[in-house]
């Protein structure tokens, strides 16, 4: 079993590994910009995005419609784009989550009952950008609650 730490290594992997998921050559590589790869299979193009997890592809907020494959090492979230599971790999127990990142913003939200999103990102350890996007989502959600005092977010849950 290979251990991996992050996107960046999942990406080196797949460029030596491609072709044990189906791939048969490397058409393009985007060097991290969206999609990750087009690569060739069956004779067509074919844009493969690279996450660690599945739900990743929806917190990075990637369009649908610009990706035919996702490739990711642990499926926590269903997409709607077709997945391809790597087997035989795993996450670095430092970077793997217990849980999809949602629910850990949930569980954290609901210990803490108020927080900021700088809160959110000092516990999560991701980019406050990152907790915004992922906060947003949870509102989209029906699970949390916005609201803004002297320009600063508060979170909350339902």
């Amino acid at each position: 079993m290979i251990t991996i730490r992050d996107e960046s290594d999942l990406s080196q992997w797949f460029k030596q590994n491609y072709k044990k998921l189906g791939f048969s050559e490397i058409a393009k590589d985007n060097g991290g910009r969206f999609p990750d790869f087009t690569m060739m299979e069956n004779g067509k193009q074919i844009r493969v995005e690279l996450e660690t997890h599945s739900s990743h592809f929806k917190l990075h907020k990637h369009p649908e419609n610009k990706v035919d494959r996702v490739v990711c090492i642990i499926e926590d979230e269903k997409i709607n784009v077709p997945t391809v599971k790597i087997k035989n790999i795993k996450i670095d127990k430092i970077k793997e989550p217990e849980c999809s990142l949602k629910n850990k913003l949930l569980e954290f939200l609901k210990e803490k009952r108020l927080v900021t999103t700088s809160e959110i990102k000092n516990f999560s350890g991701i980019s406050w950008n990152t907790a915004e996007k992922a906060l947003l989502e949870l509102t989209i959600d029906g699970k949390v609650e916005r609201m803004k005092k002297e320009g600063v977010n508060l979170w909350l849950t339902k």
